[in-house]
């Protein structure tokens, strides 16, 4: 029985890492993907190293700031949210 039980449990922890893996690959290629689009939205302003196309990687990167922030600030109010309720019941 122990040895079954230390098997769920490390068939749990690489299924954690696997995940961990693969959530980090995913991310590094979305990261990619944003800087490719941005550069590309980014060319006709100038070539890189131009006033213009520093001055238009700097505009996307705080729209890019901003919509992250907009998205923790509405996780932040639905958890709030979901206290209360919890709390009212």
């Amino acid at each position: 029985m122990r040895i079954a039980a230390v098997f769920v449990v490390l068939t749990s922890l690489a299924g954690c890492a696997q995940y961990d893996e693969m959530r980090s690959a995913n991310l590094a290629e979305a990261g990619r993907q944003q800087v490719a689009a941005d550069d590309a939205a980014c060319r006709p302003a100038g070539a890189p190293g131009t006033p213009a196309y520093d001055d238009c990687r700097k505009r996307l990167a705080n729209a890019h700031a901003s919509e992250q922030t907009g998205h923790e600030r509405l996780v932040d109010q639905m958890m709030m949210e979901g206290a209360q309720e919890a709390r009212g019941r």
